[in-house]
């Protein structure tokens, strides 16, 4: 009897304690299926508003998107070793220390050493760089290792496209396309006249590609001369060629094909403007014309026409200069900083946020304004320098007219007389 009663009250309790668990496991995945529903995933911000239906590309993220540059204090403290910064290709950017160029990932870290003469971005996972001005191009990955050995032959190297690139001899007359590993796949030769191949590194403004010098859908298109462009396949094949006009609609459509990179522009406010010159601000606007960064940094990498930029990683490089004073160039340079001026680099992200001190922005943008009332009041008493001049010119040449017309009245009558006589 005992021992029924006992098998008994085990039987309940194991009923129980089974229960209990069965329960507890319907309460887990009951609170797991709540957290999931509750719990939304931020979008990240897609570049292209086209695609994302937003007006605002600036919109607040709740998750790191991985591909885009985060201006942590660790990124701002990392940086500030460098001389000169330059636009982020494919998560690394080019970096100059003492002279010499080499690269930093996205958090700011030197990941190939500052050894190089030149440094320009990485495209299709390689990059030129040079050692020395008189060694030529070749090209590292992302690791450092040089993928294609540097060749005097290649003095203007140009930026992978489906796998080939277009590089240059020294006298910029002759092409040749190379692959991954270095190996000639054909070469050509330009017809004589000018062209504008394109081009663009770090802080340096280029006027905008005539066109396009690398590969669109398995198509490379050369200047014939003065106008005129030749077509490639991949193989060196000559195709067909294209008019002046053809290549424009040709460039244009390639351009906005890179919806993801240029959905931005840069635009200018201008601080002064005279004969001389002018000095303008630089600013970022979406594409829908909204400022999301006020026009306040002294230089931008840029296009110059279009004035799109590339936004693969998020940040913009930007410089402030702390103005010694302004001096006028020349015609084509217009006002420049003066020598002693002093450019500080860095970075300015999609939402307005700088890798400068609010120290050091308000230093430059004094020394700035400064130096314009300098150059405003110089320019001003060399007017008033060169109207005084002017009216002692006029003075002078008043009483030199005055002279001459006391002498000629003997002689216009004489001519006179002379006249009736006959």
């Amino acid at each position: 009897m005992g021992q029924n009663e006992n098998k008994s009250k085990r039987k309940m309790w194991t009923a129980i304690i089974a229960a209990a668990v069965v329960v507890v496991g319907l309460c887990c995945v009951l609170i797991l299926t709540l957290s999931k529903g509750c719990t939304k995933k931020a979008d990240s911000i897609d570049l292209d508003p086209a695609r994302s239906g937003q007006s605002d590309t600036t919109g607040v993220e709740s998750e790191i998107d991985e591909n885009l540059v985060q201006l942590t204090p660790e990124f701002i403290d990392a940086i500030k070793k460098y001389d000169d910064l330059s636009l982020f290709s494919e998560g690394y950017a080019a970096v100059c220390k003492n002279g010499k160029w080499g690269y930093i990932d996205k958090t700011g870290q030197e990941v190939i050493p500052c050894k190089y003469d030149w440094a320009n971005p990485f495209h299709e996972g390689l990059a030129s760089v040079r050692f020395s001005y008189d060694s030529g191009y070749g090209f590292i990955d992302t690791t450092g290792r040089e993928v294609i050995r540097h060749r005097r032959e290649i003095e203007v190297p140009g930026e992978f496209s489906e796998g080939l690139v277009v590089v240059k001899n020294e006298f910029n007359d002759h092409f040749f396309v190379l692959d991954k590993e270095g190996r000639k796949v054909f070469q050509g030769s330009y017809g004589k006249g000018s062209y504008a191949p394109y081009s663009s590194f770090g802080m340096m403004p280029y006027a905008a590609p005539i066109y396009i010098e690398k590969f669109i859908d398995g198509k490379l298109y050369i200047p014939k001369g003065e106008s005129g462009y030749n077509v490639y396949d991949t193989k060196g094949n000559k195709v067909k060629e294209v008019s002046d006009s053809e290549m424009e609609q040709i460039t244009k459509r390639a351009t906005a094909g890179q919806a993801q990179t240029f959905t931005h522009t840069l635009y200018t406010d201008k601080m002064y403007g005279g004969m001389m010159g002018e000095i303008v601000l630089w600013g970022v606007k979406d594409a829908n014309g909204k400022i999301i960064v006020p026009a306040e940094y002294d230089k931008a990498s840029i296009y110059f026409e279009p004035e799109k930029i590339d936004l693969t990683n998020g940040v913009i490089p930007v410089v402030l200069i702390e103005y010694s004073g302004i001096s006028y160039m020349s015609e084509w340079l217009g006002i420049c900083p003066d020598d002693g001026s002093v450019e500080h680099y860095g970075y300015v992200d999609l939402k307005g946020n700088d890798t400068f001190s609010k120290g050091l922005k308000e230093r430059c943008k004094k020394s700035r304004l400064r130096a314009i009332e300098l150059y405003k009041a110089t320019v001003a008493a060399e007017e008033a320098e060169a109207e005084a001049a002017r009216a002692v010119a006029e003075g002078s040449k008043a009483v030199t007219n005055a002279l001459a017309d006391d002498e000629a009245v003997p002689a216009v009558d004489e001519a006179a007389q002379w006249a009736d006589e006959y």
